[in-house]
């Protein structure tokens, strides 16, 4: 399984696509909007899903929201038109188990599979290999990519039935979004007392209370950076709805989860879609982001 066909070839899927060329692997891929790029690194733009899918052992499609996979897949110019037997399609993206499982059964009716593949990190993790891929289906279809996913991103892990890859992806962005809004509040404290925020940076960094959020997010915090934004509100905004819902399905009630995304819903309606998820900082501490204090 040598020929990959990625599906989306944005702030993501590019660097995928870029990270599996380097492995040897011959990569087919399509965006709405052509990819200039994937044809400079001697990949070859299809021009549609339909096209990429007529010539791939193995898809992948990573894209912003469940309307755009079900069109990739299932549109009128979708990979079901085109898809062989025996293909197994990555889906990447990060929307409702449910969504997904129906086009994994439409998959499985032409005779090829699709897992749940979401991946964990920012675009600027997946370029130098430090993503989490979480890939879940039919643990034969898995080992028959295997290559694939090592090629991807950095470390993968077969998280197990369809789905508990989707699962596992919102209880990493549940984390996420709990432990920046805790470290904005930390890092919007240190500020009010005056103390010098490099230094509480550090030295909090190498202590029992720092995290990777702390050590990544906490600079930008000090310094109210928020802009080019490595994870922006808006990216995380729909998967912390995702987890709300799913979450609520569970009988789960996550209260300091709840808090957290709060804070990120007020962010998003006061127009940061666009900054970094680290300008939480300026809505506990009663800042604008986009100007001066209010």
């Amino acid at each position: 399984m040598d020929r990959v066909g990625v599906i989306g070839l944005g702030k993501m899927g590019l660097p995928i696509a870029l990270n599996l060329m380097e492995r040897g692997f011959s990569v087919t891929g399509y965006r709405r909007h052509g990819s200039p790029e994937l044809a400079e690194a001697g990949g070859t733009v299809a021009g549609s899903a339909a096209e990429v899918a007529a010539s791939a052992d193995v898809l992948l499609s990573i894209v912003p929201d469940a309307e755009a996979v079900e069109e990739i897949i299932a549109g009128p110019s979708g990979t079901l038109t085109t898809i062989k037997p025996g293909t197994i399609h990555l889906e990447m993206s990060t929307i409702a188990v449910t969504r997904k499982a129906r086009l994994r059964d439409e998959v499985q009716a032409r005779g090829g599979d699709l897992l749940d593949c979401p991946i964990s990190g920012t675009p600027g993790m997946v370029a130098p290999r430090q993503a989490t891929t979480f890939a879940s289906g039919e643990e034969a279809s898995v080992e028959l990519v295997r290559r694939v996913l090592d090629a991807i991103s950095g470390p993968w892990v077969y998280t197990g039935p369809f789905g508990t890859g989707a699962h596992l992806k919102y209880i990493a962005n549940l984390l996420l979004a709990v432990h920046t809004v805790a470290a904005a509040e930390a890092m919007a404290l240190a500020r009010c007392s005056g103390l010098d925020l490099g230094l509480v940076h550090q030295t909090l960094d190498n202590s029992i209370a720092g995290s990777t959020i702390w050590k990544v997010r906490g600079s930008l915090m000090a310094e109210r950076r928020w802009s080019p934004a490595p994870g922006p509100v808006a990216t995380l905004q729909p998967i912390l709805a995702q987890i709300e819902a799913y979450a609520a399905e569970t009988g789960l009630a996550p209260t300091v989860f709840a808090a957290a995304k709060e804070v990120f819903d007020k962010a998003y309606a006061d127009g940061w879609g666009d900054l970094d998820i680290a300008c939480v900082h300026d809505q506990v501490s009663g800042r604008s982001a986009l100007g001066e204090a209010p």
